[in-house]
């Protein structure tokens, strides 16, 4: 098997722990390797004469492997209208306080949303002020959304000044690859340039800023941000930090998957809760799946 080919087996294996087919731009942007579309066409053509991938309907699948074709399509019909949803969500999101940028992530990002998920954003905010602008939409989705996480699920925020993100594997690089920037489109840009080092996953991959409005600043959010200002700002944003740190270790450091300090980060420039350690269960699923493909195929999937 040549190289080429095997980038593409790995890349299909690693979206088939999520029962999702890729379709011909999903795949040769995901592949570890820079190719023309010759190249990989004719490496495609000679996997799907091997019977090792299938192509349906315009998506690429592992033969045997465990991918639908008809959950695919049904979930992008889903995901179509949802993101209109989280679009507007985004817009709530962004006239809180502090809040600079607002990215959609998950499964909807990835056109892959079903019913039961929840609609997943990630947040960029003003730096020293993460914990406040955390907390405050914590109260809002309390308050006006009964604590429901179906439309409004937050879970992770870094601030402008600290975009790059340290963990560099290709479950980050795949998250990051696939978030749909909808509020500040230079702030965003940014954030993909501080994170060029996902081109090193996915060297065919370009970051798109389509649909992803200008900033602007509402009045409201600026009359509200100069009432949290200054040093008594800083240190409530300390003191939410301390709680909210103290409040992880004690519910989660037991019982959490993986490595708690990758799946809580609980610093002045990121607040991010994960968990269920679902990075390390991907990551480990991943590593069992090419390691049963190469049994099974007696061939090296190494590149």
């Amino acid at each position: 098997m040549s190289l080429l080919q095997r980038a593409i087996i790995r890349t299909l294996l690693y979206f088939d722990i999520f029962g999702h087919p890729l379709n011909r731009m999903e795949l040769f942007a995901f592949i570890r390797l820079r190719s023309t579309d010759k190249e990989f066409q004719d490496a495609i053509d000679l996997l799907i004469d091997n019977k090792l991938i299938g192509l349906e309907s315009g998506y690429y699948f592992l033969i045997n492997g465990n991918s639908s074709i008809l959950d695919r399509t049904k979930k992008l019909k889903i995901s179509r209208r949802y993101l209109k949803i989280a679009r507007f969500i985004a817009t709530l999101i962004f006239y809180h306080p502090y809040v600079r940028s607002v990215l959609v992530s998950g499964s909807l990002s990835k056109h892959a949303y079903s019913k039961k998920d929840d609609i997943d954003f990630f947040v960029i905010a003003e730096p020293g002020r993460v914990w406040i602008c955390r907390t405050l939409l914590m109260l809002f989705k309390k308050i006006f959304l009964l604590n429901s996480k179906k439309y409004f699920c937050i879970n992770y925020f870094i601030d402008s000044k600290n975009l790059e993100i340290p963990e560099k594997n290709v479950f980050t690089a795949t998250e990051i690859a696939f978030l749909v920037p909808v509020k500040n489109r230079e702030l965003c840009k940014r954030f993909f340039e501080q994170n060029s080092w996902v081109m090193s996953f996915f060297p065919n991959l370009i970051f798109s800023l389509d649909g992803c409005k200008t900033y602007s600043h509402p009045v409201i959010k600026s009359i509200l941000e100069k009432l949290l200002n200054g040093r008594h700002g800083d240190k409530l944003d300390t003191r939410l930090l301390e709680i909210y740190k103290k409040r992880a270790i004690k519910k989660y450091r037991k019982t959490v998957t993986g490595d708690f300090d990758i799946n809580f980060k609980n610093q002045k420039e990121v607040a991010k809760h994960h968990p269920n350690g679902f990075q390390q269960i991907i990551m480990d699923n991943f590593n069992e799946q090419i390691t049963e493909f190469e049994a099974v195929h007696k061939t090296d999937l190494t590149i």
